[in-house]
C-alpha cells in the first residue's frame, strides 16, 4: 500500500512538471525568464500560504531550516536552468534533460549520505535513461545551450531531491513546501532589480497556473518520498517525459514514432524494476 501511494503521488508529481513544461514554452517567449520565475515564486508562496492559514497549518518552526534552504537553492537553480532549456530548446528535450535527476540521486546518495542503493535501482534508473533518450530523439541533434542548461537543471534537480529525502522521516509535504515557496521567493527578488521585464496582464491567469502545477509537483514529489525511499521511486518520474510527448501529439501534432512508443515502454519497465527488492 505505501509503495502504491508512493509511486500515485510521485506519478500525479511528473504530469504536473511536464504541464509546467508547456506553460513555460508558451511564456518565455513573453517575458525574462528570471521573471517568470519571480512571478512563479509569488504565486506560488501566496497558493501555500493561504491554503496553511485556511487549514491551520501555517506555521515557521522547523529544526531544518537549512535543510529547507538548501532544499530551495537546489530546486530554485533547477528552476531557472529547466525554464531556460524549455526555451532555448525542444519541449521534450528539455524536459528529458531536466528528468536525468533520477540518475544523479543514486550517486549523490552514495557520496553525500554514503548509501549504495541496490542493483534494481541502478538497472532500472539506466533502462528508464534509455528509454527516455529514445523517447525524446535526443541523440539526433547537437548539444546546444539550451540542452546543455537541461543538464544542470536534472543535477540540481537530483541533489534537491536528496535534500527532501534527507528531512522526510521528520518534515511534513506541507511544511516543506511553505519553506520551498518562501525561500524561492526571497532568493528570486535578489535578482529582480536587474531583470525586471514588463509584461501583459493577460499572462497572469497562466503565471498563477504556472504557480500552482509547480506547487503541486514538488508537493507530491515530497509526499511520495514520505511513503518511500526515494533512490527506488525517482525513475518514475521520467513518466513525465511520456507526459511531454503526448501533449506534443495532441497540441502540436508532433508525431510519435516506434522509437517514442518503444522509449515510452522502457521507461515504465525501468521504474517497475526500481521497485523491486533484493
Amino acid at each position: 500500500m505505501m509503495q502504491f501511494k508512493a509511486v500515485s503521488n510521485i506519478t500525479i508529481s511528473a504530469l504536473m512538471f511536464a504541464l509546467a513544461g508547456m506553460i513555460v514554452k508558451y511564456v518565455s517567449y513573453k517575458m525574462d525568464i528570471l521573471s517568470l520565475v519571480f512571478w512563479r515564486n509569488v504565486f506560488s508562496f501566496i497558493l501555500v500560504s493561504f491554503v496553511g492559514l485556511v487549514s491551520g497549518k501555517f506555521s515557521l518552526k522547523s529544526e531544518r531550516k537549512g535543510l529547507h534552504a538548501l532544499r530551495s537553492f537546489f530546486t530554485f537553480c533547477a528552476l531557472i536552468t529547466y525554464f531556460y532549456a524549455v526555451k532555448h530548446t525542444e519541449l521534450s528535450t528539455a524536459v528529458l534533460l531536466q528528468q536525468t535527476s533520477p540518475i544523479f540521486v543514486p550517486v549523490i546518495a552514495l557520496l553525500v549520505l554514503k548509501r549504495m542503493s541496490d542493483r534494481y535501482v541502478w538497472i532500472g534508473t539506466i533502462i528508464g535513461f534509455i528509454g527516455v533518450a529514445m523517447t525524446s530523439g535526443v541523440a539526433t541533434h547537437s548539444i546546444n545551450g539550451g540542452d546543455l542548461s537541461g543538464i544542470i537543471s536534472g543535477v540540481m534537480g537530483g541533489a534537491a531531491t536528496i535534500t527532501i529525502w534527507m528531512m522526510s522521516d521528520t518534515e511534513t509535504p506541507f511544511n516543506q513546501m511553505l519553506f520551498f515557496s518562501l525561500y524561492t521567493l526571497i532568493y528570486s527578488m535578489v535578482f529582480l532589480p536587474w531583470v525586471w521585464d514588463s509584461f501583459s496582464l493577460s499572462l497572469l491567469p497562466l503565471l498563477f497556473m504556472l504557480g500552482v502545477v509547480t506547487t503541486l509537483a514538488q508537493y507530491f514529489l515530497s509526499t511520495a518520498c514520505s511513503y518511500a525511499s526515494t533512490d527506488k521511486i525517482v525513475s518514475w518520474t521520467y513518466l513525465s517525459v511520456i507526459f511531454a510527448g503526448l501533449f506534443g501529439y495532441v497540441g502540436w501534432g508532433e508525431k510519435l514514432s516506434f522509437s517514442m512508443l518503444s522509449g515510452m515502454i522502457l521507461i515504465i519497465i525501468g521504474a517497475k524494476i526500481t521497485l523491486k527488492r533484493i
